[in-house]
């Protein structure tokens, strides 16, 4: 079962072919390696270039490249990401072309942030954040119910929360570089919301596992099997990486940080050269938020639908983060 072997794939059950969207990122990436450890799958994997050994040319923003990427497909999983164009409008001409191309199945990978700052025990049944709104989540809200409007297509929803593991920037080399330049620290009462970590390497069983499910419409929670407050992972990190001990922020001298940083982030936006090492590192106001929200994201309706449990602990993931993270090009300061 996946979630005592940790690959996602049912014993005896191959995958059909299956293309991967946005499979030069982070997670489709490792989605894509993943679901090609099964020597009986055929993987293709879909980005803009086209280029490589099993890839195809697919840009969800040109509509001309979806019917030749899809030609012989018979699942999907969408891991790609970008803007509203992209999450949102990208993925209905996808879906609507799957439908034509006779697509069975699609995965569609979205996110906990759909659940905006709910707190406390949050499950698959809990609202979702308006998806007229702007920014990330409402953009995912949005996606999730284009995949919910009939199109004949079985469609299963993943939910993943903090993904993090080898080639994570957002999580993992972003918080490197912050610790290494000595602009970052805890953050108090601030920073002791609910740091709730995936590794990617779960997400991708998580991925596979729906696939192989016999029938698996819905939404479904993906997280870690343990969580710990931001602050510890910090410390964590910091440690791993040989930083020195970090120093407390107080909340109102973070959320300083953030307002007054503003100004010369839009200016990095122009001249990355002109913005000092502070600014860059200083937490943006909806990090401060996330840090001090505590809320779970309980994976158990994915374990009794799936098959699919997380088998990889923050230890165990650390290491191997900081493993990736010691062969980084360090970004200048």
């Amino acid at each position: 079962m996946p979630g005592k072997s940790g690959t996602g794939v049912r014993a005896g059950r191959s995958l059909p072919d299956t293309l991967v969207t946005g499979a030069s990122g982070f997670i489709g990436g490792h989605v894509t390696r993943h679901l090609r450890q099964d020597p009986s799958a055929r993987v293709f994997a879909g980005t803009r270039a086209g280029r490589g050994e099993g890839a195809r040319r697919l840009d969800l923003l040109d509509p001309a490249t979806l019917p030749p990427a899809l030609e012989g497909i018979d699942s999907i999983v969408h891991c790609a990401v970008g803007g509203r164009a992209v999450t949102v409008e990208g993925t209905r001409a996808l879906l609507d072309a799957a439908a034509r191309a006779g697509v069975r199945r699609v995965v569609h990978l979205s996110s906990v942030s759909v659940y905006g700052g709910a707190g406390g025990r949050v499950t698959e049944s809990a609202p979702t954040v308006a998806p007229d709104g702007g920014g990330y989540a409402a953009w995912k809200a949005a996606a999730e119910e284009v995949c919910r409007e009939p199109r004949g297509l079985a469609v299963t929803i993943l939910r993943p929360a903090i993904v993090y593991g080898p080639g994570s920037e957002l999580w993992a080399g972003k918080m490197a570089d912050r610790l290494r330049a000595g602009h970052w620290g805890t953050f108090g009462p601030g920073g002791e919301g609910t740091c709730n970590l995936v590794h990617v390497r779960d997400v991708a069983g998580a991925v596979a596992a729906a696939l192989a499910a016999p029938s698996a419409g819905g939404a479904f929670n993906v997280n870690g099997p343990e969580a710990m407050p931001w602050n510890e992972w910090f410390r964590r990190l910091s440690a791993g990486l040989g930083a020195p001990p970090l120093a407390e922020i107080p909340p109102a001298e973070a959320r300083r940080r953030a307002l007054f940083s503003l100004p010369f982030k839009a200016l990095g936006r122009i001249s990355p050269a002109l913005m000092p090492g502070w600014a860059r590192a200083a937490p943006a106001r909806s990090e401060l938020a996330l840090f001090a929200l505590t809320a779970t994201y309980p994976a158990d309706a994915a374990a009794s639908a799936l098959g699919w449990s997380p088998t990889i602990g923050v230890e165990e993931g650390l290491r191997d983060t900081l493993e990736w993270l010691a062969a980084r090009p360090v970004p200048l300061s």
